[in-house]
């Protein structure tokens, strides 16, 4: 696993953080399916981890610290704020492939509560806290499969949105219909 884990470092120097620009002699860096730039073998190395599933993740905790650089992004794919690159590290393609990409899953980047206050998506952030954080989750997932696992954050997802309420009956229903469809590709046969 280590070689696999080491195919995470990429092999080019990350962009500029500044830069809103495709580096010179980039372009095939970028990897449609993920609108990651970054290179085959860390692309391959993503792949192959998340098809090792959860029973990888004991191992793969050990190295959400390594800050050797992996992949970049814009920040409209990777949700942070400012103009150009957010250059990631082995680290967070660790997480990425921990959290299988999802970041959060209800469809909304804020909408209002039945009090009329803002309310924010949930995150697999807050559902690994609320399983004790990383390394108690973890251990608790590892012996699952993939679907297994994020289907299950889809549920909590769905049981806690209910808990916070909705405004109405449609915006209910427009809210868990996301969240449904998120958990019908996730149980779509061939994927951990």
């Amino acid at each position: 696993m280590d070689e696999i884990v080491k195919g995470l470092v990429s092999l080019r120097p990350a962009p500029a953080p500044t830069s809103t620009e495709v580096p010179g002699g980039w372009a095939d860096g970028f990897t449609s399916s993920t609108g990651r730039y970054s290179t085959p073998e860390v692309e391959t190395s993503i792949k192959k981890l998340k098809d090792l599933g959860p029973a990888a993740f004991p191992y793969l905790i050990k190295h959400l610290e390594d800050d050797r650089y992996s992949y970049s992004d814009q920040p409209f794919i990777s949700n942070s704020d400012g103009p150009g690159w957010s250059n990631n590290s082995v680290g967070s393609a660790v997480y990425l492939v921990l959290t299988n990409g999802i970041t959060f899953a209800g469809g909304y980047k804020i909408r209002e509560g039945p009090d009329g206050k803002d309310l924010i998506p949930l995150t697999i952030t807050d559902f690994i806290a609320v399983r004790g954080g990383m390394k108690a989750w973890v251990e608790a997932v590892k012996d699952r499969s993939r679907a297994a696992v994020f289907t299950e954050f889809i549920d909590w997802c769905i049981a806690e949105e209910k808990k916070r309420g909705f405004k109405d009956k449609e915006d209910e229903d427009r809210i868990v219909s996301v969240y449904l469809k998120k958990r019908a590709e996730i149980e779509t046969p061939g994927k951990k």
